[in-house]
């Protein structure tokens, strides 16, 4: 049997491990201190900002606190003490869920917003430089093919 001329297996491991140190490097080691001076946020905290952000893309009314705990992959119970906090910061807002009035949906208040684009923007940064050692084809290539694996998995 004739061996595949890439091994996909072993790529998105090296994938996966390159995500993984430029996460630690960038949110938990590096620049931790930086955004809890800056920002007041723990690492947990800016996922969860970034998470709501990319959530409430379809959904401007916010969502439902159940949704949010599944892209954190965190408990409704630990995700509702997350919220609590997020919401003192005046990060996040909850209102009434205008699709089941029993529940409230989350969404990122003005100034969530606001710091989730600061987030973006030193994040952008760091990407960039990273990506800056290939060449431009190879970028565009990359981009191309995670927005096709992208689609595939959650626009079925």
């Amino acid at each position: 049997m004739l061996q595949p001329a890439v091994d996909i297996t072993t790529s998105v491991h090296k994938f996966e491990t390159i995500l993984y140190q430029f996460k630690r490097d960038n949110l938990n080691e590096v620049d931790q201190n930086h955004f809890q001076k800056i920002m007041g946020l723990s690492v947990r905290q800016m996922e969860a900002l970034a998470a709501l952000n990319r959530l409430m893309t379809d959904r401007h009314e916010g969502i439902p606190l159940k949704t949010l705990a599944h892209h954190l992959r965190m408990s409704v119970p630990s995700t509702s003490l997350l919220v609590d906090g997020m919401v003192k910061k005046g990060l996040f807002d909850r209102k009434e869920n205008p699709r089941d009035r029993r529940s409230l949906c989350i969404r990122l208040s003005e100034e969530g917003e606001s710091k989730f684009h600061q987030l973006h923007n030193g994040m952008k940064k760091r990407l960039e430089s990273l990506f800056s050692i290939l060449p431009e084809e190879d970028t565009e290539n990359f981009c191309r093919t995670v927005n096709i694996l992208y689609n595939h998995v959650y626009n079925k």
